[in-house]
């Protein structure tokens, strides 16, 4: 298995690796890795694959972290970024970790045999997100990362959309390939937040405005935020520019597309490292 897209700068010494920061992004498709070196990346390399399998995910980050030695040496810091839409938000006040598992298997159907409930405190909002991580990757972190800071993208994604506490009324979307996650904010409050899977242009615009129509967000006073795979150029972007009246990026434009590729798990890295 070869990366999908890979950066390798120069003359990198990976001998010593302690002033460096290592930052992996885990899904059920895909994984990918930066190395950062003073906030720039140095290395990083992109994998995704088609089966959608947790079981089958493990086998191919086990394939990918016996590639390279560096994996086994002490960083600075290790991050691993969960992305996954086994997670559900809950009020601090009603937060029960006993009550965790019983949740989230009601939520996703799956056997407690087969995951483990986690949780992290969003840090800007009294909610918790508990979230499901699979026996086997929580094996397998624990065997080759047991320092290694665990993390779930969607927490980092919700605290990120709660920065602009200015504007009452919002609309978050962050783009993969074949699914997305949408979080709505009502009065600077979160009032819902949601993972989609769509196959087609029409079914991604009706699971979109139908979460929009059921959460009564008005489409003209909602200003949409988007991160991810996305190009308006695109039949999703010139969908989103056809409903939405005020669109802004979170990414950041560059004309560097391999950077482009590896942007938001370096945003997000240095979220967490700060």
């Amino acid at each position: 298995m070869n990366p999908v897209q890979q950066i390798n700068k120069p003359n990198n010494d990976f001998q010593n690796v302690k002033d460096k920061i290592l930052s992996i992004n885990l899904r059920i498709d895909g994984l990918s890795f930066v190395i950062l070196e003073a906030n720039s990346i140095i290395k990083a390399e992109y994998y995704e694959w088609q089966t959608k399998n947790w079981d089958y995910a493990v086998t191919q980050f086990n394939e990918v972290f016996s590639r390279h030695d560096f994996f086994k040496k002490d960083f600075k810091k290790t991050f691993i970024i969960l992305k996954s839409k086994e997670c559900t938000l809950i009020p601090k006040s009603l937060f029960d970790k006993t009550k965790a598992g019983t949740i989230l298997e009601t939520l996703y159907g799956f056997e407690k045999k087969d995951f483990l409930p986690y949780a992290l405190s969003l840090k800007k909002a009294d909610i918790v997100m508990a979230y499901a991580l699979n026996t086997k990757l929580e094996s397998l972190i624990k065997t080759i990362f047991p320092k290694a800071i665990l993390l779930h993208q969607s927490a980092l994604f919700i605290d990120e959309s709660l920065d602009n506490t200015n504007i009452k009324n919002k609309l978050y979307l962050d783009i993969s390939n074949q699914s997305f996650e949408v979080i709505g904010i009502k009065q600077a409050q979160i009032i819902a937040h949601n993972h989609f899977e769509y196959t087609s242009v029409d079914e991604f615009m009706f699971f979109l405005l139908s979460f929009v129509k059921q959460n009564n967000l008005s489409l003209n006073t909602l200003l949409l935020y988007i991160s991810g795979m996305i190009a308006m150029e695109s039949k999703i972007g010139k969908n989103l520019e056809k409903y939405f009246q005020n669109i802004e990026h979170l990414s950041k434009s560059t004309a560097n597309n391999k950077e482009a590729m590896f942007e938001e798990l370096k945003k997000y890295t240095l979220i967490a490292n700060s």
